[in-house]
């Protein structure tokens, strides 16, 4: 057996060691019987060492090779993990530089919002303070010349309003020589104003107010920012007016009877139908009305609100509902829904409300088929309910009532 010199790697060459020990192993395998010694057995001899040191020779250069590459590899590897780390770090610092940044930024925005919060509190806390000198002492305003003392609970009981901006604390305030607050407005309806604010859950406005009167106070209402809540709207304007000319008229007109009627037409704007008892067909159960400007034998027409329907004084005065498609004012005898009374009482009947329960009919058309027996069947038990109508407190139903009542 032969072996390789030793150098400065033969820690490393176990694998070649391996190699040399299998090869020799073969040989002795593979080699044929021993011959009869010849006389150049020792030239045999020397080319085989020949050979197994060219041999070794070969293999030696391929393992160190082998090992070189892999040495080399190993290299690239540690440099390719050294760059990657450098790559991580770098985007590692970017990001916590950035993260800094932003929590900068952050603390700096946090700062400068609570030096605005803190001087917002301290503006808060001059206004109370304010606020809180206005309490400790009355109030006069001069309002259009008109002298009024209040009180600043009393002056900002209702939020967003004029008085509430006002004394808020906001504005620099300057007074006379007296101490008085003085408001260029017209002051002659200002007492309804602050009679509001004093006791605004009960407040009701005076019925001796006209209608101009109401205007001027609307006006002045709205400037101090109260008319929603002082002067709501209401749904039914438009009713309202039609009943107002109802009242005017009848008063120019000044008899008993004119004024009568128009007081209970102009107390039922707007009112539903129906029966007690199942009688009536769905489309004239609860059925509403709304009074219109059109008059028709003397007397307003109303109308349901879907505007397919009227209610209207017959020719014959007695009360109707009929298609709107009919000529109202014709003789014909048609219709879903009737009153029936005597002649004497007819020239009586001023609005629905004062026909009685059981004096009222229907055709096929409103019926329901069990009831109908005969072309008009007897309604048992109607009902009509006023749903919106002119109060006591209106000018122009106040005005119509004193005028009856002089009748009297």
């Amino acid at each position: 057996m032969h072996f390789l010199p030793r150098s400065d790697n033969y820690a490393l060459q176990p694998p070649l060691r391996f190699a040399i020990f299998a090869l020799n192993c073969r040989e002795r395998q593979t080699m044929p019987p021993k011959r009869a010694r010849h006389d150049n057995s020792g030239q045999q001899h020397g080319e085989e060492g020949a050979r197994k040191q060219a041999l070794c020779a070969s293999l030696n250069d391929a393992v160190n090779a082998s090992v070189e590459a892999a040495f080399q590899d190993l290299k690239q590897e540690r440099q390719n993990a050294a760059e990657e780390r450098e790559r991580l770090l770098a985007q590692a610092q970017t990001a916590a530089a950035k993260v800094k940044s932003d929590a900068a930024t952050e603390v700096v925005e946090m700062k400068r919002k609570l030096q605005e919060d803190r001087a917002a509190l301290e503006q808060e806390k001059a206004a109370m303070e304010k606020t809180h000198t206005f309490q400790k002492k009355k109030i006069l305003l001069n309002v259009g010349g008109h002298h009024f003392e209040t009180s600043l609970e009393t002056l900002t009981s209702v939020p967003d309003t004029y008085f509430a901006s006002l004394f808020s604390g906001r504005f620099e305030l300057t007074t006379d020589a007296e101490g008085t607050y003085s408001i260029d407005r017209d002051g002659v309806h200002f007492r309804h104003i602050l009679n509001f604010l004093r006791d605004s859950g009960s407040f009701e406005l005076s019925s001796d107010l006209t209608e101009g009167q109401r205007k001027e106070l609307a006006v002045e209402v709205k400037f101090y920012g109260l008319l929603d809540c002082m002067m709501p709207p209401s749904p039914y304007l438009a009713q309202e007016r039609v009943g107002q000319a109802l009242l005017r008229r009848a008063c120019l007109a000044g008899t008993k009877q004119e004024l009568r009627t128009a007081v209970a037409q102009t107390r039922v704007l707007v009112f539903e139908i129906g029966s007690t008892t199942p009688f009536l067909t769905e489309r004239f159960q609860d059925l509403r009305f709304i009074i219109t400007g059109h008059v028709v034998n003397g007397s307003p027409v109303w109308e349901d609100v879907d505007r397919e329907l009227y209610m209207y004084r017959g020719a014959d005065s007695d009360l109707w509902i009929d298609d709107k498609s009919n000529n109202l004012e014709d003789d014909a005898v048609r219709g879903y829904i009737c009153s029936i009374e005597s002649d004497w009482f007819r020239d009586t009947i001023a609005a629905p409300t004062e026909v009685a329960s059981d004096k009222w009919y229907s055709g096929a058309g409103a019926t329901l088929v069990p009831q109908y027996n005969k072309y008009w069947a007897h309604i048992p038990n109607m009902r009509i309910t006023a749903v919106h109508g002119l109060d006591d407190g209106d000018p122009t139903m106040a005005a119509a009532l004193r005028k009856l009542a002089a009748l009297a």
